[in-house]
């Protein structure tokens, strides 16, 4: 419920412009970043039913769930259409994909309880996160606003209009909170290896 609640005002405030550069002196986009990332990453950490349910679920979901971040690659038709900054469109698109192309094998690795398997996922979403790091932070140095560092050729102005905006504001926290859970997860996987259950 608080997943499709969150969604809901997402989309309703992306609907309706509030996040258009110019339309707020308050930083909405990098709040819509890492709010949820504040409030949920505690919850998901410390939460003992969150625990039991990680143990109880094969480890290869979490990972293999992420193969939508191949659809990152709009950042990259972006860049070739001249749309988005190639300092941004690159890093974003290229991790994007990458991350998304890679995350098929790991959770196979993972359902074939292959030696090194869980080390792998752990290494996968460190990698993940290290791009929404890197693409994060480049959006936030050329996008117009507050943290606006960097004036590229083509403006980023893409990132706070409807529908791109629901990247940031949606589609990055949720992913964030994803490579949590599967730290938190592959983790405690380590520690019972009888927890790595596969699908």
């Amino acid at each position: 419920m608080p997943y499709t609640l969150w969604l809901s005002i997402i989309w309703s405030v992306a609907i309706t412009g509030v996040f258009r550069p110019g339309n707020s002196t308050l930083p909405l986009v990098p709040l819509a970043i890492f709010l949820p990332v504040i409030v949920g990453v505690p919850i998901l950490l410390r939460s003992k039913r969150i625990g039991e349910v990680l143990d109880a679920m094969p480890t290869s979901w979490l990972v293999g769930l992420q193969v939508y971040r191949v659809l990152g690659g709009i950042f990259l038709v972006g860049w070739a259409r001249g749309m988005i900054p190639s300092l941004f469109a690159l890093p974003a698109g290229i991790g994007d994909v990458t991350t998304g192309l890679l995350a098929l094998p790991v959770a196979y690795s993972l359902v074939s309880r292959n030696g090194g398997a869980v080390r792998a996922g752990i290494a996968w979403n460190i990698f993940g996160l290290l791009d929404f790091t890197i693409a994060v932070g480049i959006g936030l140095a050329t996008a117009p606003g507050p943290f606006q560092l960097i004036a590229p050729s083509i403006p980023n102005t893409g990132i706070g209009l409807y529908p791109n905006v629901l990247i940031p504001a949606f589609a990055v926290p949720s992913s964030i909170l994803l490579h949590v859970l599967s730290l938190r997860q592959l983790r405690r996987a380590l520690r019972q290896p009888r927890s790595l259950t596969s699908a």
